[in-house]
């Protein structure tokens, strides 16, 4: 069947494709996928800010204690631990709702009844859920999200979290904190309504006859990664308590400011820089490297407080945007849920899990003269993985994936030929299987759609490409088509 050409003006040259697929690149951001980003932002900010140790404040008691919020992390990273290995990828749609309905329970017997031990009770039970929803919302930023909706989704959640802890050590007025603990929970898991299950569904059927092979130093990353945990927020945090009950309020605040930077800074990185990865990971523990440092010399002079907090809250924001942006990366890279099982169990539980044991150890002790030695050895440490860096990349670490974490989009089967016509993602779907000869008929039965509904987008790609043909299809990709 023969389709007309398009007398369309707007299509982008070769040349401003390329400049346009930059990662940071808003016009990437696509309608479709807003509910899977904005639950991202609001509900792990959520979590974080609220629900976690990582953000508990030596100093003052929000919405949770302290001790409390111990707890419920902990649960919360053994559960997530758990149903990684127990959800399936169709599943997520359900599963995401069944267990937003368990936290909203959980949380309302919480704020309405005084019982210390319902409290409790409904505390962990709320973390269980919590856990269920973590891999849920999981499933879809990596399998579906491109990669400028990933980075905007992960660093939108840190900001935020920046800013609510922020608001939390400043505020004096506990009701107004547990209305916002209210508010922004029954906000993000109300998104959970516009999941749709068949998002997945197509994804999975979709042929991926380009997928590339899974090189086992990939799970550097996983090494890589747990120490950011164990050293950023265990060490770290830890760290950070001691100096705060000697200091005060201030270094707290100094922190968070320096994780706004974080944002800031990742994101103008990943504008300007190549091999992004690479730099990101050195200012990381760079940055925290020279904090710990400094946490040295604090006892002689105090006016080294300021830097030391603001380059820990730098390099600690940093840390983790990295940490879950490349889990999207290259989870959706491999198609690998293998990889992401053991990402989740290697840095949520054994990364996460010695960070918390590692930090209370440190804040219990409570001296300045143990953080010194723990910011020492902490160092040292540092300074290894500084030293490795070079030698990943040097091995090909990042060449395998590094580079597609700056495209709008992972590039297996070179997407940038088709995304330059701004072809939909069903339109490409149906493109590649043109361009493997199947007949239209055969395309309708594979990717489960009607007849007149492939029909419609063949038009569509012939319209966007200018063409009248197949045979015209395959010049236009023969590119793809050779590769």
């Amino acid at each position: 069947m023969e389709y007309p050409m398009s007398q369309e003006k707007n299509e982008l040259k070769p040349a401003e494709a390329e400049v346009n697929y930059n990662v940071v690149n808003l016009k990437w951001l696509r309608r479709q996928n807003l509910p899977y980003v904005l639950i991202w932002i609001l509900y792990y900010a959520w979590i974080i800010a609220f629900a976690t140790w990582w953000t508990a404040s030596p100093l003052t008691e929000n919405v949770f204690s302290t001790q409390l919020r111990e707890l419920m992390h902990s649960i919360t990273l053994v559960s997530s631990a758990a149903f990684v290995f127990i959800i399936r990828k169709e599943w997520f749609v359900k599963t995401a709702r069944i267990g937003a309905v368990l936290i909203i329970i959980g949380m309302s017997v919480f704020f309405t009844v005084p019982n210390a031990n319902v409290q409790t009770l409904s505390a962990v039970i709320s973390s269980i859920a919590m856990g269920c929803v973590n891999i849920s919302i999981l499933i879809p930023y990596v399998f579906l999200l491109n990669n400028t909706e990933k980075l905007y989704a992960v660093v939108g959640s840190n900001l935020l979290i920046q800013l609510l802890s922020l608001f939390l050590e400043l505020n004096t007025q506990r009701s107004i904190e547990w209305v916002l603990s209210a508010v922004i929970l029954a906000v993000s898991l109300g998104t959970i309504a516009f999941f749709r299950k068949n998002d997945i569904v197509e994804y999975i059927h979709v042929p991926k006859p380009d997928q590339p092979h899974f090189q086992r130093r990939i799970y550097l990353s996983l090494l890589f990664n747990c120490a950011v945990a164990i050293l950023c927020k265990g060490v770290g945090k830890g760290i950070l308590n001691v100096v705060a009950e000697t200091v005060g309020a201030s270094v707290l605040t100094w922190y968070y400011i320096g994780g706004l930077a974080g944002c800031l800074l990742y994101v103008l990185i990943y504008t300007f820089t190549r091999k992004a990865y690479i730099w990101l990971g050195n200012m990381t523990f760079a940055s925290v490297a020279i904090s710990f440092m400094l946490n040295a010399f604090l006892d002689h002079i105090p006016g080294l407080t300021v830097p030391f907090a603001a380059l820990l809250g730098l390099g600690s924001t940093m840390g983790m945007i990295n940490m879950y942006y490349i889990l999207g990366v290259i989870g959706k890279k491999y198609d690998s849920m293998r990889y992401v099982r053991l990402y989740i169990l290697f840095i949520g539980l054994f990364g996460g899990g010695s960070g918390i044991a590692v930090g209370t150890l440190i804040s219990m002790g409570g001296t300045l003269e143990l953080s010194v030695f723990a910011s020492i050895f902490s160092v040292v440490v540092m300074i290894a993985f500084m030293f490795i860096s070079p030698i990943m990349e040097r091995a090909e670490y990042v060449n395998v994936w590094g580079l597609d974490s700056q495209q709008a989009e992972v590039d297996n089967e070179q997407l940038h030929a088709f995304q330059k016509y701004r072809l939909s993602r069903r339109e490409i779907q149906v493109c590649k299987l043109l361009l493997q000869g199947y007949t239209m008929r055969q395309i309708s039965g594979i990717l489960s759609i009607a007849y007149p509904t492939v029909n419609t987008y063949c038009t569509s790609i012939y319209r966007k490409t200018k063409i009248n043909s197949r045979t015209e299809l395959l010049q236009v990709f023969k590119d793809y088509i050779n590769n």
